[in-house]
């Protein structure tokens, strides 16, 4: 039996300050529908400055489809902005780009959504280069886990 595929997007470069959103598996594996079906069970590891740690996240299939489908038109034209908002708050990321080719990333991560600890950060040194790695990160987390349902 081959190794599961736990697809991961990492924002940041080999060394340094980054973002990773690591996809265990479907929180609710049986349900098929839009409400529950997308629901995505994650670890976001992060090392921004001195700061590093994991939160465990859930995070849902069509905010990874909406962030995907804003970043691709962001690499295509570099202009506007590519956001991934998760609906109950544990993560909220920005990405811009310059007239220049550098990228702009903010973002805050939540421990706690709503009552919890907040993680404000930038991550700098970034340029259009990355955009790539990210898309094609994307795409591998959602072939493995496709929106479910009609949520459109």
């Amino acid at each position: 039996m081959g190794d599961v595929v736990r697809p991961e997007v990492k924002i940041g470069g080999p060394v340094g300050d980054h973002i990773m959103i690591r996809v265990l598996g479907r929180a609710y594996p049986d349900a098929d529908d839009f409400g529950d079906g997308n629901w995505l069970s994650t670890f976001i590891d992060f090392a921004v400055g001195q700061f590093s740690g994991t939160v465990a996240a859930s995070l849902r299939a069509d905010e990874f489809r909406s962030f995907h489908r804003a970043l691709k038109e962001l690499d295509a034209s570099l202009r506007g902005e590519a956001l991934l908002e998760s609906m109950e708050g544990w993560i909220s990321l920005r990405i811009a780009a310059t007239s220049s080719g550098r990228l702009e990333i903010a973002g805050r991560l939540a421990d706690r959504p709503g009552d919890g600890n907040q993680l404000t950060f930038e991550i700098d040194g970034l340029d259009q280069s990355y955009l790539p790695a990210i898309l094609t990160d994307l795409e591998v987390l959602l072939t493995r886990y496709p929106v479910l349902g009609n949520g459109d």
